[in-house]
């Protein structure tokens, strides 16, 4: 009886002292004051990065050991994709960090609005996650506050920063000098050639129909680069000219290597100075398109206004030349960017500053107090994911 006794009392003392230098609270994985992450955070974070240095394995060779194999990182350094996963996981927690204790020394509240609808995609997908996550030991309430909670904080931070309160205030000027130094306005409308014919088949238009467009086409552009006319006055005589109701205009602003319109469109606004019009043609018989392309001006297309106080879902965006309109005309407006009202001033903003924006808040972080807990970053490895992606 002794010597049970004496065992059990010895594997209760092994068990005691393996939870002291072993185990360890694995119920967070950084803190700072007040501020304490959890540990599915940090897995969250690190799986992240793992994805993230995966992607940028292109060899057959190197996939096969996937963590021994280099990938270069933002700054150009080369590292394997094993350490290149770790110093990402830290430096994505160590911002999470930052923006917690900036989000309390600002006094902001979480916009509940922003909150509630992403968080709405994150029970979506957590649903199909779910299994795989809880392997890896991110609960939902840990994957709810990096995909959701998290996000909307580091927005209305960032906000702050870069706002009229903010020491980084980001000036009407240096934005706009940003727009006009990156952004091409637009505006275009389009002619299919192809047309049904009894049997359903898509077949090109007459040789009437092409010289037509060929005229017509031409005549538009010459109404703006020899006339003076404006884009409003050449849509309205396209839509006479081919019976149309509704304003057939594309617009916008864009960078010209954005693809976010075709490479023919994107070439001949290259070319064209601003207030200046051209027409192209692409395909063939029943493939064919005329495009007539329009460059406003970039002063044409932007506003500088301060929101209205009511103004709390600004599209950022209105027609205009549009005041002569009427039900039965188009409208032809070319969008203007309200660079200090909703969408449209938080996307450039964070379009000019988010790689400044995440080095401060790392840089922050390095400045505070932050405990590590090595008990999670010892358990915690990428070679955990290797299998993950197939």
């Amino acid at each position: 009886m002794k010597n049970i006794k004496r065992a059990a009392a010895a594997a209760l003392a092994a068990l005691m002292l393996a939870a002291g230098s072993g185990c360890g609270d694995q119920s967070w994985s950084y803190r700072s004051g007040d501020v304490s992450l959890t540990a599915g955070t940090y897995i969250y974070n690190l799986l992240t990065s793992y994805y993230e240095a995966e992607d940028k394995v292109e060899s057959a060779d190197e996939v096969k050991k996937i963590l021994e194999a280099e990938v270069e990182d933002s700054d150009g350094n080369k590292k394997t994709v094993e350490q290149y996963s770790l110093d990402g996981a830290d430096a994505m927690t160590l911002r999470m960090i930052a923006v917690e204790k900036l989000f309390k020394d600002y006094g902001l509240e979480l916009a509940e609005s922003d909150y509630k609808t992403v968080m709405t995609y994150s029970d979506q997908m957590w649903g199909n996650i779910k299994d795989r996550f809880t392997g890896y030991g991110i609960s939902q309430d840990s994957f709810n506050y990096c995909y959701a909670e998290y996000g909307v904080k580091h927005g209305q931070v960032f906000e702050y920063l870069y706002g009229k309160n903010g020491e980084k205030y980001t000036t009407d000027e240096e934005m706009i000098k940003y727009f006009n130094d990156n952004y091409t306005g637009y505006a275009y409308f389009a002619l299919s050639m192809a047309e049904t014919d009894e049997e359903g088949n898509s077949v090109a238009k007459s040789e009437e129909e092409f010289k037509k467009a060929d005229s017509s086409f031409a005549e538009y552009v010459d109404m703006i680069n020899k006339d003076g006319k404006t884009y409003k006055d050449t849509v309205l005589q396209y839509t006479k000219d081919y019976e149309l109701t509704t304003d057939p205009t594309s617009s916008g602003a864009v960078k010209l290597d954005d693809n976010r319109l075709t490479p023919e469109i994107s070439e001949a606004l290259a070319k064209l100075d601003e207030g200046k019009a051209t027409f192209i043609k692409t395909g063939e018989d029943a493939t064919t398109m005329y495009y007539f392309v329009y460059r406003p001006t970039n002063e044409s297309i932007i506003d500088f206004k301060e929101p209205a106080e009511d103004d709390t879902d600004s599209t950022a965006s209105v027609q205009i030349n549009d005041t002569a309109a009427t039900a039965d005309t188009p409208t032809a407006g070319t969008y203007i960017y309200d660079l200090k009202s909703g969408y449209t001033h938080y996307s450039l903003l964070n379009e000019m500053k988010k790689d400044e924006y995440e080095d401060y808040l790392l840089e922050y972080a390095k400045g505070l107090s932050v405990e590590k807990n090595d008990t999670i970053l010892k358990k915690f490895k990428p070679n955990m994911f290797k299998k993950d992606k197939s």
